[in-house]
């Protein structure tokens, strides 16, 4: 996977790096004459902010549908799904939702468990069992090793 995102007069490549989304390649212009690219500019560059910003754009496959099409949906829950969650509580697809919690937050470079605690408003012991519960139905993988993401 790899998105361009331009933001003038810089364009910067993200793609996945070791699991998390990352920069790999930037591309800084003059926008006019009187401006130059000097190191002082290049250190200026908010290169993980800019990252952060293309994020905004991380989608998923939600699925198949009409034959085979894929489904492309919003990377974090939507109205419908949290509804969902709080009436149903921790069912198959309540752990499919917070294991993509999980995965879109790890890819991010944000706390994963931290995330699904966040989105859901739940205690961090509840989303702790959330996400082992996700683990044990195999919609994460394991962990590697205390605090560390599967």
């Amino acid at each position: 996977m790899s998105t361009k995102v331009w933001a003038d007069p810089i364009d910067i490549r993200v793609g996945v790096i070791d699991g998390r989304l990352a920069a790999e390649e930037v591309c800084v212009r003059c926008h006019d004459a009187s401006t130059a690219v000097t190191s002082e500019a290049l250190r200026a560059i908010p290169v993980a902010g800019l990252v952060r910003h293309a994020a905004d754009a991380v989608q998923y496959v939600a699925g198949r549908h009409d034959g085979g099409a894929e489904s492309i949906g919003p990377a974090w829950p939507n109205e419908e799904e949290g509804a969902y969650v709080a009436a149903h509580g921790l069912d198959d697809r309540t752990l499919k939702i917070v294991a993509r919690v999980y995965r879109i937050a790890y890819l991010l470079g944000d706390s994963p468990t931290k995330k699904v605690e966040t989105v859901f408003d739940i205690p961090r012991s509840t989303a702790g069992r959330w996400v082992s519960a996700a683990r044990g139905r195999k919609y994460l993988s394991e962990s590697r090793g205390a605090g560390k993401a599967g």
